[in-house]
């Protein structure tokens, strides 16, 4: 057959979509046609995949179509300006050039000058293929380090910064909620456009967020709802109204929206934290799950302990639900713990023309017959609530408390002078780490050395279980099971960081014949 029969097929790609309007397409399309010209071969189309990566289980669109019209019979020959334009994987190479050759379709590469039907040729063509695959494994694997040491050191791997923080480049924003809306906009900078610093609308938001849902009575939709209806004001008087960030170039900042509010109240970056997922040190990955948290160097939103009280009703919430009908609902916070003092069964929450209760499980499943009656819902509630108020206001758990608070109070001052000097060029990065090592230490040793019932008297207070959302949180720290007969509680079992806590309170308890 004389070449100037042979048909050839071109295909070119690049692997980021910020090169999609640079040279290297052009480069390859230049490269392709000259390499036929030099042939005698007729170009007869070019296969493009912009912005798509060549590894492994990738989906290229144009690269599909190109093995589809393989089979057809369109062209003869398939060229690329290089292997790695085709293919960075060996055995997806290694498989994709095996189909080609069943329907008798050659294969050229310009950059490598190859001739891939003689057999040096395939042995060139197998080693050329391999190198391809180690580079993007080395290249994935660096990439891996390099995003854990940058988190290491306290900055986000986020290119762009969540909503709540912007880079701080006032004099020169692009930010889609600067210009307009930002009072800091075209002022002078505050960051360096590497650390993060807090928005000064956004911020107030998420702020306002984690207050609002900490009260134990507002949902995310609630929440939004709020957000949109409460603007912001400046400090000049005027009137801002809240919205999401936006990207520039893909969709304009709009009205806030519930997933953006349960994105926040998710994420503890809020805490002056960086969290590292992805990979751990061995590759495995692990997708959505935090590896590592770091302390950060951008200034911190909320507190730790608002953030994981946040975290904690949003678990409760999960199984209790804030609106029933319309109205707001009841929540019982001693259901999964109180059992009946008779027969054992579970005592379910239930309702009655406006009264609560809680009535055994087995006489509204109609399983056996109890002599348990209805249990007045607020009367069993107090009573349990009465003994772990006794046992939490020991007055020597809450001196011992006290101490341990200053202490991790006083550590985390000290990272944050730290912070600040560094910040203004007055100690060096490397006395950063130390002083952020120490506060990990600092944190590792309380936590670790944390009596069970401080940690207990730690994550709430008894003056903060002023609703029933924090009573059942309260509850599920403290108590196992409690037993109760008619409207008397009878017995309970303690949670293992509560156990120490009940000597305090242990006088007041009395047995009777049958263990109870």
């Amino acid at each position: 057959m004389e070449n100037k029969y042979i048909r050839a097929a071109g295909y070119r790609r690049v692997s980021m979509r910020e090169q999609v309007d640079g040279y290297s397409l052009d480069a390859q399309e230049n490269h392709i046609r000259a390499y036929a010209d030099q042939q005698g071969w007729q170009l007869v189309k070019i296969y493009t995949d912009a912005g798509i990566s060549a590894k492994k289980d990738s989906q290229r669109p144009a690269f599909l179509q190109l093995m589809e019209d393989s089979k057809l019979g369109q062209f003869d020959v398939v060229i690329v300006d290089k292997i790695d334009r085709f293919f960075r994987h060996l055995n997806g190479l290694l498989t994709a050039l095996d189909q080609l050759n069943h329907v008798q379709v050659s294969f050229a590469s310009v950059q490598e000058r190859l001739d891939f039907t003689s057999p040096w040729g395939k042995l060139t063509l197998t080693m050329l293929g391999m190198l391809a695959e180690i580079y993007i494994d080395n290249l994935r694997q660096e990439t891996r380090k390099g995003k854990h040491q940058r988190a290491r050191t306290g900055l986000s791997n986020s290119g762009v910064p969540p909503f709540g923080y912007c880079k701080g480049l006032c004099s020169q924003c692009t930010d889609p909620n600067g210009p307009g809306y930002c009072p800091e906009y075209g002022s002078q900078n505050r960051g360096d456009g590497k650390t993060m610093v807090a928005h000064p609308i956004e911020s107030e938001a998420v702020r306002l967020a984690f207050q609002w849902y900490s009260s134990g009575d507002q949902s995310d939709r609630m929440i939004t709802d709020r957000l949109n209806q409460t603007p912001y004001v400046c400090a000049n008087g005027q009137v801002i109204p809240f919205r999401t960030k936006g990207r520039a170039g893909f969709n304009p900042p709009g009205p806030i929206n519930r997933d953006l509010v349960r994105e926040i109240l998710n994420r503890q970056t809020y805490t002056g934290k960086v969290i590292y997922q992805g990979r751990d040190d061995n590759g495995r990955h692990i997708r959505a799950k935090t590896i590592e948290v770091y302390a950060g160097r951008h200034p911190s939103l909320i507190s730790q302990d608002l953030f994981e009280e946040v975290q904690c009703i949003r678990k409760l919430l999960q199984s209790s639900a804030l609106i029933c009908h319309g109205a707001p609902a009841r929540i019982y916070p001693l259901t999964g713990i109180l059992r009946c003092g008779y027969c054992g069964g579970h005592m379910r929450g239930v309702s009655n023309k406006g009264r609560y209760y809680y009535q055994d499980a087995s006489r509204v499943e109609r399983t056996q017959k109890c002599c348990q009656p209805l249990v007045n819902a607020e009367k069993i509630e107090s009573q349990v609530f009465a003994i772990i108020q006794a046992a939490l206001n020991n007055p020597q758990i809450r001196e011992e408390k006290a101490i341990r608070e200053k202490q991790a109070q006083e550590a985390q001052a000290r990272f944050e002078r730290a912070k600040a000097l560094f910040l203004a060029g007055y100690i060096s990065q490397v006395e950063l780490e130390r002083e952020r090592d120490f506060l990990e230490t600092c944190q590792k040793a309380l936590k670790e050395n944390l009596p069970g019932a401080i940690m207990t008297l730690g994550v709430i207070g008894v003056s903060n279980a002023d609703s029933l959302l924090k009573r059942k949180r309260l509850f599920q720290l403290t108590i196992e099971t409690a037993f109760v007969r008619k409207n008397d509680l009878v017995g309970l079992t303690p949670t293992f960081p509560f156990l120490p806590l009940l000597p305090s309170v242990r006088e007041n308890c009395t047995g009777g014949s049958d263990g109870i």
